[in-house]
C-alpha cells in the first residue's frame, strides 16, 4: 500500500513539473488573448523537460563528474521552474481545471469509461512481468549510476569500467534523469523506472488519445451538422479501439509492444507518445486551429525525443517529412520549410555523430584526458 501511495504521489508530481515548463511555452504571447489547452501544456512540457535536462547533463558527464553535481544543479533549478510558472501560470491552471470539471459533469459516465480504460492499462503496464535484456539495461544502469554516484560510466550488467562512453545511450539522458531523481528522493530504481514511469508515459499516451480522437470528430460535428453525432461517446470508442489495438498487437518490435511491456523504455515514449504528438500538432496546424508557436513546440518534441532514445532521429524526420511536407506544398506557405528543416536537423546532426563515431573519427573517454 505504501509503494502504491508513493508511486501515486511521484506521478502527481511529475504532472506538476510537466505543465510547470510546458506553460512557458504555450502560454499566452503579449496581449494575445488565445490560449494552449492545459493537456497539451502538459505533453510539451514532457519534452520540454528532457530538452533542457539534455543541455544541462551533457557538459558534466562528458567531464567525468559526479551525478550528485547534476543533482546539486538541476533539482534546484527545476523547483525554481515549477515556483515561478505556478506564480505566472497558476490562475489559467485553475480556470482550465475548472473548465474540465464543468466537461466530466457534463459528460460522467463517459468520462468515468475513459478512467477505467487509461486505469486498465496502469495496472496492466505495472502487473507486467519484464525479463529482456534491455528492461535490464535500463533499470540497472538508473540502479548503477546512483549507487557509483557517476554517469553512463559503468557498464550495467557487469558494474565494470567502460573507457568511453557509448555513443548510442551518451546523448539518450533520459535514463540519467531518473537517476537524479531517485538520487534525490531515494526512491529505488526498479520502482521509479517500472511503475512511477511507466504509469506516466501510459497516462500522457492516452491524453494525445484523446485530444486526437477529440480533433477528428470535431471534423466530423461539423460536417455532419444537424445529426445526432455524440462526440464523447465517439472519443471513447476510438481511444476503446486504441486499446485493443495496443493490447493485441504484441508481434516483435511494435510499438504495441513497448507501450504495453516496455513502456518506461526510451522507444517506447518515442514509437508512442512522441509520434502522436507530432500527429496532433501536424492536424492542429493543417487547420489553423493552434497559432501559439507552434513550430516551437514540434521543434522541442523532436529534440526532446531524441534525448530519451536514439530511435527518434530517424524516425521523428521520416514522419515531418510525410505530413509536414504534403502540408506546406498544400497551402504554398514556403517559409515554413526553413522551420520544418529547424524540426528535422537535431534528428539529423545525433544521426550524424553517431555514424562518425561508429566509423572510428571520435570517442568521448569516460576519465580526464
Amino acid at each position: 500500500m505504501s509503494n502504491a501511495i508513493l508511486i501515486a504521489l511521484s506521478v502527481i508530481c511529475n504532472f506538476i513539473l510537466y505543465l510547470s515548463f510546458g506553460s512557458f511555452i504555450t502560454r499566452k504571447a503579449g496581449g494575445s488573448k488565445e490560449t494552449c489547452p492545459l493537456l497539451l501544456s502538459l505533453i510539451v512540457g514532457f519534452f520540454f523537460y528532457y530538452f533542457l535536462f539534455f543541455i544541462v547533463c551533457v557538459g558534466p558527464m562528458k567531464y567525468y563528474r559526479p551525478l550528485s553535481m547534476l543533482t546539486g544543479i538541476w533539482v534546484p533549478f527545476a523547483v525554481i521552474v515549477v515556483a515561478v510558472s505556478f506564480v505566472m501560470n497558476g490562475r489559467s491552471w485553475l480556470k482550465a481545471v475548472k473548465e474540465a470539471a464543468d466537461h466530466v459533469k457534463s459528460h460522467p459516465l463517459i468520462s468515468l469509461f475513459i478512467v477505467l480504460l487509461v486505469a486498465a492499462q496502469v495496472f496492466l503496464v505495472s502487473a507486467t512481468y519484464n525479463f529482456t535484456l534491455d528492461a535490464a539495461y535500463y533499470v540497472a544502469n538508473v540502479a548503477t549510476s546512483v549507487e557509483t554516484n557517476m554517469m553512463n560510466v559503468y557498464d550495467p550488467f557487469t558494474g565494470a569500467w567502460q573507457d568511453h562512453y557509448e555513443m548510442r545511450y551518451f546523448f539518450a539522458t533520459y535514463q540519467i534523469q531518473d537517476a537524479v531523481v531517485c538520487q534525490a528522493t531515494h526512491i529505488p530504481a526498479l520502482i521509479w523506472t517500472k511503475s512511477v514511469m511507466a504509469t506516466t508515459v501510459i497516462i500522457l499516451t492516452n491524453i494525445v488519445y484523446y485530444m486526437i480522437a477529440g480533433k477528428l470528430f470535431a471534423y466530423v460535428d461539423e460536417e455532419n451538422e444537424g445529426r445526432k453525432i455524440n462526440k464523447e461517446a465517439a472519443v471513447l470508442v476510438m481511444m476503446a479501439f486504441m486499446f485493443i489495438i495496443n493490447l493485441t498487437f504484441i508481434t516483435i518490435y511494435t510499438s504495441s509492444l513497448f507501450l504495453m511491456t516496455r513502456t518506461y523504455e526510451g522507444k517506447a515514449i518515442v514509437g508512442n507518445l512522441a509520434v502522436a504528438a507530432i500527429f496532433l500538432l501536424f492536424m492542429s496546424m493543417n487547420d489553423d486551429t493552434l497559432t501559439v508557436r507552434p513550430w516551437l513546440m514540434t521543434f522541442l518534441v523532436c529534440f526532446g525525443a531524441a534525448t530519451i532514445s536514439s530511435s527518434a532521429n530517424m524516425l521523428l524526420p521520416v514522419e515531418l517529412t510525410v505530413l509536414f511536407l504534403p502540408m506546406i506544398v498544400r497551402k504554398k506557405r514556403w517559409g515554413m520549410l526553413f522551420k520544418y528543416a529547424a524540426c528535422v536537423i537535431p534528428g539529423i546532426v545525433f544521426s550524424m555523430i553517431y555514424v562518425l563515431y561508429v566509423k572510428g573519427y571520435f570517442v568521448f573517454y569516460t576519465f580526464p584526458k
